[in-house]
């Protein structure tokens, strides 16, 4: 355990020239505004380090270490790394290699738990008495210790045995891809105000969107501040009641249940403050309203496709929750349906950049597109295979299935 500067300099000096490092950590999210960072796990050069950061004040000379461009970060689901790496740095690593992303490319489930990855990958069946254990306990014990090392002991051997079936398959840059984009992805959630993400959201109306609009705003400034989750604050459902009431009187926000609790009350001004302000925004800056029309054959067309898409991956050793979901195929089919917004001023049409849907872009667009476009022309049909299979349709040429074809030309 490495619980001193020292200890932490002689470790990263003896690894200065490491191409290859393992990362991994243990936090506590449950009651802090961030994820708080209880343990830092590495395996460099196969020497296995726990980084005590409770113990040290400074950790910049680590997170500087970890994302030089000189070396690859294998990691394991690495949303709360990468924030953590973020966060410290401003930065992200250049080359940063999530073996849960690559196993989708490989077939395997998506998204696989390491442990399961570890089992598959290693042979080897990893302890699970740590799973809900304290990591702000000190001092750590023995068997937590051991826990924590092993989420790090099998990520190199396992990146190497990736890497060489990717390059076996031509998927090595399918993985750096979507490595990047979903590193992409959450950098942007971590930098960009999400409040438009509120559950019940979609319902209210531009003036209610002000107001909620701004009360979250004050409830993240405030969990912020006081280093709590936003939730605790104020829940999403008050504030999309609150947006709905459109009122700043008090008489009026006390009517709503859940508003006498001593948490709300404790703000009770400062929400009423925030109402009545977003009340005096001029109808023109109100947000608007996402407004898409959605095609009425699109649920079905979207549950045919995904079909096609499942069919198409397991029969190339692909995963189908990583290729499309659902979002993903009713994002595209608005789009290739005409189901976008009509009437949108001249202006509008001319700043606004239009988001390329995800299936069309990339290497989904290589692996996938092509037969996307033959299912929904019709040149792929759906027949039962075998009914007692797991994948009990198969997707053929329309002519394959047509009584009036030669069927010698188009037996499969």
């Amino acid at each position: 355990m490495i619980q001193s500067a020292e200890q932490l300099h002689q470790y990263l000096s003896s690894h200065g020239e490491c191409p290859l490092v393992g990362f991994d950590t243990e936090f506590v999210s449950e009651d802090t505004y961030r994820p708080e960072l209880s343990l830092i796990q590495v395996n460099a050069d196969n020497e296995i380090a726990l980084i005590d950061p409770y113990a040290l004040d400074d950790l910049t000379e680590f997170w500087d270490w970890l994302a030089d461009d000189s070396r690859t970060v294998v990691v394991h689901a690495c949303r709360e790394e990468l924030r953590f790496i973020h966060h410290a740095t401003g930065r992200i690593p250049k080359d940063l290699f999530d073996i849960q992303i690559a196993a989708g490319f490989l077939g395997m489930e998506y998204p696989a738990s390491y442990g399961n990855l570890v089992n598959r990958l290693a042979g080897v069946s990893l302890q699970k008495g740590e799973t809900r254990t304290n990591w702000r306990h000190r001092p750590l014990t023995k068997g937590q210790c051991q826990y924590a090392a092993q989420d790090v002991e099998f990520l190199l051997s396992i990146y190497r045995l990736m890497v060489d079936r990717l390059n076996d398959l031509g998927r090595f840059s399918w993985v750096q891809q979507e490595i990047q984009r979903q590193q992409a992805y959450i950098i942007e959630q971590e930098t960009t105000p999400r409040w438009r993400s509120m559950s019940g959201i979609g319902s209210l109306h531009s003036r209610e969107l002000e107001i909620a609009r701004q009360l979250w705003h004050w409830r993240d400034d405030l969990a912020r501040s006081e280093n709590r989750p936003a939730r605790r604050v104020l829940r999403d459902d008050m504030i999309c009641e609150l947006a709905q009431r459109k009122s700043a009187r008090p008489e009026q926000i006390k009517l709503i249940r859940g508003t006498q609790h001593r948490r709300i009350q404790k703000h009770f001004d400062s929400i009423i403050k925030v109402i009545a302000a977003a009340l005096d925004v001029p109808d023109s800056e109100c947000p608007q309203r996402n407004r898409n029309k959605k095609p009425p054959q699109r649920s079905t067309l979207a549950q045919f496709t995904y079909t096609a898409i499942s069919d198409f991956c397991q029969r190339n050793q692909m995963a189908p929750n990583l290729v499309a979901t659902m979002s993903d195929i009713r994002e595209f089919l608005e789009l290739k349906l005409g189901g976008q917004r009509r009437g949108r001023k001249q202006k509008q049409r001319s700043t606004t950049k239009k988001r390329q849907p995800l299936l069309t872009s990339g290497w989904r667009g290589e692996f996938i597109l092509q037969l996307i476009e033959d299912v929904l022309s019709g040149k792929l049909v759906a027949h039962v295979a075998n009914p007692t299979s797991d994948q009990p349709l198969s997707f053929v040429p329309h002519s394959a299935i047509d009584p009036s074809s030669d069927s010698n030309k188009l037996s499969q």
